[in-house]
């Protein structure tokens, strides 16, 4: 299931955030993640289509 619970409410100023596995740039939370925040692993679409061959295969 889910590693870390978040809580009910978020508020702004104090959101979770991640490291991107490609770029290494920190990134927070968002709405449209809220179900599936703990299988986030990248910032956006094109880290994501650029992450390196070892990520790929884990």
């Amino acid at each position: 299931m889910t590693s870390t619970t978040l809580p009910k409410r978020l508020v702004k100023g104090n959101l979770p955030t991640k490291s991107c596995l490609t770029c290494g740039r920190p990134f927070e939370y968002r709405k449209k993640w809220r179900t599936c925040w703990d299988e986030v692993k990248y910032c956006g679409e094109k880290c994501q289509r650029n992450r390196p061959s070892s990520a790929a295969t884990s």
